[in-house]
């Protein structure tokens, strides 16, 4: 039995990879993605060429139809991290200043 999309009105089934933790949605549109004042952070799969085998991994920063690619190349762990700390970054209502005691 296939497993469908998990988002909200995708019927769509999920595609089963080989190796590693099993998808829930269907594509990276499906996916939600982090959202800050109408940016969304994303990560992305990289191209399968040069047998990386979905091991590369690219952070990019979207606004509407206008992306601007902040990482290419990433391990997963890494990929993760970076879009954490943009989203914190961006979605920081403190203002954080440097004090010197």
């Amino acid at each position: 039995m296939s497993a469908t999309c998990a988002a909200p009105g995708c019927e769509n089934p999920v595609p089963r990879k080989p190796r590693g933790r099993p998808s829930i949605y269907c594509s990276a549109t499906c996916r939600p993605s982090r959202r800050s004042s109408g940016i969304d952070v994303e990560v992305l799969r990289g191209d399968d060429d040069a047998g990386s085998a979905g091991r590369i991994w690219t952070v990019r920063l979207r606004r509407g139809a206008r992306s601007v690619t902040v990482a290419e190349s990433l391990g997963w762990p890494s990929a993760t991290a970076l879009a954490g700390d943009l989203y914190e970054l961006l979605t920081s209502r403190r203002r954080r200043e440097a004090r010197i005691d």
